[in-house]
């Protein structure tokens, strides 16, 4: 299965099969089941993570102790990769938001792709770019919008990710439980559920069993 999600990923798309498999034999696979800790804050590490099933939740908590989610991540996706780089403590938490199971590439291992194959580092760099951009958003948007907006903010950045998209033009993604919201916009339960039936009365968004639907962009 390793082999088959690395086809599938753009930094490694580019490598031979004999490659894969390599990086695949020489990394170690490890499940975590639901609510543990995968990563701590400050936690040294030197190892880069891959979410082969499951999603995960990357979090810092506040000086107030609330919970503050900066991503949620999916299989195909990478944490961790900063330590490619850098001999620097985590710079976040990440708890298994389901049971997941992970491949776990080591520094050395993926600095020797590199060496090998550059454009990983630009790859690499690129989605870690992107990623800070999207945080510094984030806790900007904590820091200068209202709850409504915030929501909104947390809606948009989860409808982008997953880019769904309607033969409408709607945008759809798999819908988060309302605590995640929450804590993603930093505000209570109460106000996503309050602001979330108010979006819905207006039709600017739908809610069904299992996704929200976007039918105005706010």
């Amino acid at each position: 299965m390793g082999v088959h999600l690395l086809k599938n990923i753009p930094y490694f798309s580019e490598l031979t099969i004999e490659e894969m498999q390599n990086l695949v034999a020489s990394s170690q696979k490890q499940k975590y089941p639901r609510g543990s800790i995968v990563l701590h804050k400050d936690d040294a590490g030197d190892e880069t993570y891959l979410i082969m099933i499951g999603r995960v939740k990357v979090i810092i908590t506040h000086t107030d102790g609330k919970e503050i989610i900066l991503n949620i991540l999916k299989s195909g996706d990478f944490f961790g990769e900063m330590a490619v780089f850098e001999h620097m403590p985590r710079s976040a938490t990440v708890v298994a938001e389901e049971d997941c199971e992970v491949l776990i590439m080591s520094r050395e291992n993926i600095t020797n792709l590199i060496k090998r194959n550059p454009q990983i580092a630009f790859k690499l760099l690129s989605d870690m770019s992107r990623r800070l951009r999207e945080a510094d958003e984030q806790i900007s948007g904590l820091a200068h919008l209202d709850a409504q907006g915030r929501v909104a903010q947390t809606l948009l950045k989860l409808s982008k990710e997953a880019n769904m998209i309607t033969d409408e033009g709607y945008q759809v993604f798999p819908k988060p439980p309302i605590k995640d919201i929450a804590a993603m916009s930093g505000t209570s339960h109460e106000i996503v559920s309050r602001l979330l039936s108010e979006l819905t009365k207006r039709r600017i968004i739908d809610l069904t069993k299992e996704y929200i639907v976007i039918y105005d962009r706010f």
